[in-house]
């Protein structure tokens, strides 16, 4: 009788399989993963079998020969065949790609030089011919998207604001879905300089889940939790092309308070990450003039 398999290598089996099954299905160049978290849950008692189950959530980036995007393709692909968490995709060209490295992308010179290669077809780029990212502008890009999104955001919260005066319930959930989705748009280019253009929810926030829980433990804790981010979610939608979408009172009130919550929430990750971002442009600028005066010194030694 074999052994049977833990909870961890029984998934990793499984998302072997998963990443074989992606890679023959679109022939990428590369696949990279650039967050993993998992969790384990035990059960054992005198009326249960010990029982367990290993889950594990991922952000791929997933590099295509041509510059055609096919996210929806692979995400589709991914939440049809991996039931043991959930991944999220990203697709890009291989020239984009190296554009953007070259361009001194945080976002791509970080996956490349310290994310997970899971697959590799005839390679892309040698890691060490990749760049160091230059921190200098960090903070002044980061800062210029924060003063870009979130007003927005704000404003589409002003505007449900009126839409619940109004008891326009169907309408509210779609200005709050508009006003997560411009916040979830700020963190990520603040948090990781990525430009998403996708309109998903449920992809935004796992994709935030790269660099924080707290947006996502925001809104998806629990069952209610669940059904409540759904209404919205299904709103962008739902309250411009079905006639039979409704929302009650009750679910716009509810849903009112959590975006006011996490657009606070995400002002003040924001602020602590452009901080952050600007004491790495400071260090970097005074280490570079320690070095330039060090040279100096050993020219002048020389001569």
């Amino acid at each position: 009788m074999e052994p049977k398999l833990s909870p961890e290598a029984e998934h990793a089996a499984h998302f072997r399989a998963f990443i074989h099954r992606l890679s023959q299905k679109f022939e990428p160049l590369q696949i990279f993963s650039f967050s993993q978290n998992s969790s384990t849950h035990h059960s054992q008692g005198c009326f249960i079998d010990n029982q367990g189950y290993f889950k594990c959530d991922y952000c791929l980036l997933v590099v295509t020969e041509t510059a055609t995007r096919i996210d929806y393709e692979m995400q589709d692909f991914a939440n049809s065949y991996y039931q043991h968490g959930t991944i999220t995709v990203i697709s890009h060209g291989r020239q984009s790609v190296i554009d953007a490295v070259q361009q001194n992308s945080r976002f791509f010179i970080s996956v490349l030089t310290y994310g997970k290669l899971l697959y590799s077809k005839d390679g892309l780029l040698d890691s060490d011919l990749i760049a160091a990212f230059i921190p200098t502008k960090g903070a002044i890009k980061a800062l210029k998207h924060y003063e870009h999104r979130i007003p927005l955001a704000d404003g589409f919260l002003m505007c449900a604001s009126e839409c619940l005066e109004k008891e326009q319930f169907g309408i509210c959930a779609f200005m709050l879905h508009q006003a997560v989705e411009q916040t979830c748009i700020c963190l990520l280019r603040v948090h990781i300089a990525y430009r998403s253009e996708f309109h998903n929810l449920y992809r935004l926030l796992r994709l935030c889940q790269c660099f924080s829980e707290k947006p996502f433990q925001l809104f998806l804790s629990t069952p209610e939790d669940e059904r409540l981010f759904d209404v919205m979610a299904k709103s962008y939608s739902g309250s411009r092309y079905k006639d039979d979408f409704t929302v009650s009172r009750q679910d716009a009130e509810r849903l009112y308070q959590r975006v006011a919550s996490f657009i606070l929430l995400a002002k003040e990750m924001c602020k602590e990450k452009i901080e952050l971002l600007a004491k790495s442009a400071s260090d970097y600028s005074v280490l570079k003039n320690a070095d330039h005066v060090q040279i100096e010194k050993i020219l002048q030694t020389n001569i």
